[in-house]
């Protein structure tokens, strides 16, 4: 079982196997060890085999939050760190806040009411995206637009309104699609041959590429516009 450390290092990434043969714990779940936070990666992970680092016996692991990222999201991180030659500390900042004691203080704590489905569009720019997006889309409440600019207190409200299936409409540029979807319906996909979509720094992702594995994790279509 692998476990991934918010707080430490081990070796040039923060994965560590957890050799425990009572490990009750899912894959997704957050556990808390004195004031250290671990996200469970499961028992398969991309290049297991450079994984050396084993978590101390002595420590005592307890749950904090159950299926913090679910199977789908984690699919993505996995293929992630594995398509694009990276480490997990590279990828994990794109789906969670390394302060995960904030993010959880914003968790919310009442559902406003749960959409049935969820739509993603994509695009390329935040330019892009504001003289394309009518400003009324914007307002409605079940609607929410994303970007890489956005504070990181709107980053975790995001996550907790998205995962928690209360926004229905995802509106984002590329940096933020990212996020643990409640019921992922429908991908439109903005201009894809842009050159933006290709991220500059590790992971060196391609867009589409991503966009098309989110489709294939969820069984979906994807619309191009």
């Amino acid at each position: 079982m692998y476990l991934y450390g918010f707080s430490m290092f081990a070796w040039i990434d923060k994965v560590v196997r957890c050799e425990w043969s009572d490990f009750w714990f899912s894959e997704g779940d957050l556990l808390k060890s004195g004031e250290d936070y671990f996200l469970v990666l499961w028992k398969n992970i991309a290049f297991e085999e450079q994984y050396k680092s084993i978590f101390p016996a002595s420590r005592r692991l307890s749950l904090v939050y159950s299926w913090l990222l679910s199977k789908k999201t984690l699919t993505l991180l996995h293929w992630m760190v594995g398509e694009y030659y990276t480490v997990y500390r590279n990828v994990m900042k794109y789906f969670l806040s390394e302060d995960v004691g904030q993010l959880l203080s914003r968790e919310i704590k009442k559902k406003k009411w749960a959409k049935k489905w969820q739509t993603l569009y994509v695009y390329p720019d935040l330019w892009s995206m504001s003289m394309m997006v009518d400003e009324s889309v914007s307002k409605e409440s079940w609607t929410i637009l994303l970007s890489s600019s956005d504070s990181q207190n709107k980053k975790d409200k995001s996550f907790w309104e998205i995962k928690t299936g209360n926004i229905g409409t995802i509106i984002t540029t590329h940096a933020e699609l990212f996020q643990d979807f409640a019921k992922l319906e429908k991908i439109v996909f903005v201009d894809p041959h842009k050159w933006y979509y290709a991220n500059q720094q590790d992971p060196r992702y391609k867009t589409p590429d991503v966009v098309a594995k989110l489709a294939e994790i969820w069984g979906i279509s994807v619309e191009i516009w």
